[in-house]
């Protein structure tokens, strides 16, 4: 099969590096996509795909890696294009920009990526016990993304991770089809696709979508749970939510 030309801008100065390509060039490669995606930040990046589908954003965490090192890295990840890579923006001298300005409001804070998603995984849960359940599935999501990130920094799997480890060590104890046909990436592809339906459009999706928000309010709740579990993290208002379920669902 023909390699989709692609350009790579690696990071320079405050900017992070792009991976582009030609939307039309891409047309039916969303698994690959994603499981390229999923390969870069199993070595350490942080990476997002650009919700116009033509291409992505991405950053190496520790910035310790030289460019030719991130260059290879992208390569051996996304093996069905062919990159060629634009040095012009690192020659270039870093742009000279007025500070953000404040309001005034509130001083700014320091905060770590595991507090500020445990905050993320509180909010999602007020929200649900609210009744505003479309809004806690994205809440939930972005601090499961976090709490994910921090999980395999630590050399660790994730919750989903294990639970599709212990999948396929059922299906060779029992020769049973656990989950049907579903390979991995299906199943890990099933698991965040209205998370990311709620956060992205493009000209390729229907402008309605059928979705059951309680279940998916909750079962992006419980997922997160379980990688804060994993991290030794529990949220406030964890008891009020298995209380609720418990009074409301499992009685």
């Amino acid at each position: 099969m023909t390699k989709v030309p692609a350009v790579l801008l690696p990071p320079h100065h405050e900017y992070t590096g792009n991976l582009l390509w030609n939307v039309s060039d891409v047309i039916g490669r969303e698994p690959e996509i994603s499981i390229s995606i999923n390969q870069l930040r199993k070595l350490g990046y942080w990476a997002s795909a650009f919700p116009e589908g033509d291409g992505i954003t991405f950053t190496e965490d520790t910035g310790k890696k030289r460019n030719n090192e991130l260059v290879s890295d992208v390569r051996a990840c996304f093996e069905w294009l062919n990159i060629s890579v634009d040095l012009t923006k690192l020659n270039q001298e870093a742009p000279k920009r007025s500070p953000i300005p404040s309001l005034g409001y509130e001083y700014p804070i320091k905060i770590s990526k595991a507090d500020l998603a445990l905050t993320q995984l509180e909010d999602a849960i007020d929200l649900f016990l609210s009744g505003k359940r479309l809004s806690s599935i994205t809440l939930a999501a972005a601090a499961d993304g976090v709490f994910q990130g921090l999980i395999k920094q630590k050399g660790k799997k994730t919750a989903a991770q294990e639970t599709w480890e212990s999948i396929e060590q059922a299906r060779e104890s029992t020769g049973l089809e656990i989950a049907g046909d579903r390979t991995e990436k299906d199943a890990f592809n099933e698991w965040n696709w209205f998370q990311n339906r709620l956060k992205h459009h493009d000209d390729r999706d229907d402008e309605r979508l059928e979705i059951n928000v309680f279940d998916h309010s909750y079962y992006a709740i419980q997922r997160t749970l379980a990688d804060a579990d994993k991290l030794g993290l529990e949220p406030q208002n964890r008891l009020p939510f298995e209380k609720w379920m418990i009074e409301n669902i499992f009685t």
